[in-house]
């Protein structure tokens, strides 16, 4: 079998709940330089790097349905934008939200009322989940594909570099947490960090990360939700396809 995102609610319930978070104190300001720090995190290169979660599918993915013994059933499928698939004798088949595993314990189950003992296998043939979005004070502002281990400076410089206002001391990583809750992280990319080989460097992206290069000076995080996370939701449109709970506050 092989690794089958989520369509979820979307890139605008992520940042709304990336907004919510980072107001979690009420009205009052949050330096960046109070968010949790990435001491802990994966790193590029390192020994026993955490291995990215197993592939959900999502919207746009394609998918290759094969069966070993009754080859005629053996079918390609594009998941459509409500997250179905269609396919023989079966019909409609929620895919997206779901493994490859998953899928395929699903579409055995169908088929078996088909045909009997049915041995298939559920490949996702291209993804459109491995990818995250780096954006704030970079050259170009873009989703950018996690082909092998990136880091969160190569993934800055994958998009041209940062600009002369950029504030590298704190680079913020937003990651979804264990809960499902977005977590904000506190980087330092500045020359100094860099220079002095700290860990930080190597902070291994992983799928649906948001990387935000803030300007310098940055005054806290409720303008960084005011002036970026605004533009980008309603006059950028950009889209990544989260699966993420609306969060009002973080306790």
């Amino acid at each position: 079998m092989s690794y089958g995102r989520d369509r979820g609610c979307g890139w605008r319930a992520w940042l709304m709940a990336t907004l919510a978070l980072v107001v979690m104190s009420g009205c009052t300001s949050i330096p960046v330089e109070h968010l949790p720090k990435a001491d802990g995190l994966p790193l590029v290169g390192a020994a026993g790097v955490m291995p990215e979660p197993e592939y959900r599918i999502r919207p746009g993915d394609d998918l290759d349905i094969k069966f070993f013994y009754t080859p005629e059933l053996s079918d390609a499928a594009k998941v459509r934008p409500d997250g179905y698939i269609t396919l023989q004798l079966v019909d409609d088949v929620l895919a997206a939200g779901r493994t490859a595993r998953e899928l395929d314990d699903e579409l055995t189950a169908k088929y078996a009322a088909h045909v009997k003992t049915p041995v298939l296998s559920v490949i996702v043939r291209s993804f459109k989940g491995f990818q995250a979005y780096v954006g704030g004070e970079v050259a170009v502002p873009q989703v950018v594909p996690l082909d092998g281990g990136l880091s969160v400076l190569q993934a800055i410089y994958r998009v041209g570099g940062t600009l002369p206002s950029s504030r590298l001391q704190t680079v913020i990583l937003i990651r979804k947490g264990d809960d499902g809750r977005p977590v904000p992280y506190h980087l330092d990319l500045s020359d100094e960090a860099i220079a002095q080989g700290r860990p930080d460097m190597r902070v291994a992206l992983m799928p649906s990360d948001v990387i935000y290069v803030p300007r310098s000076p940055i005054a806290n995080a409720n303008r960084w939700v005011q002036q970026y996370i605004t533009d980008l939701v309603l006059f950028k449109g950009v889209q990544l396809g989260f699966s993420m709970d609306y969060v009002r506050q973080r306790d």
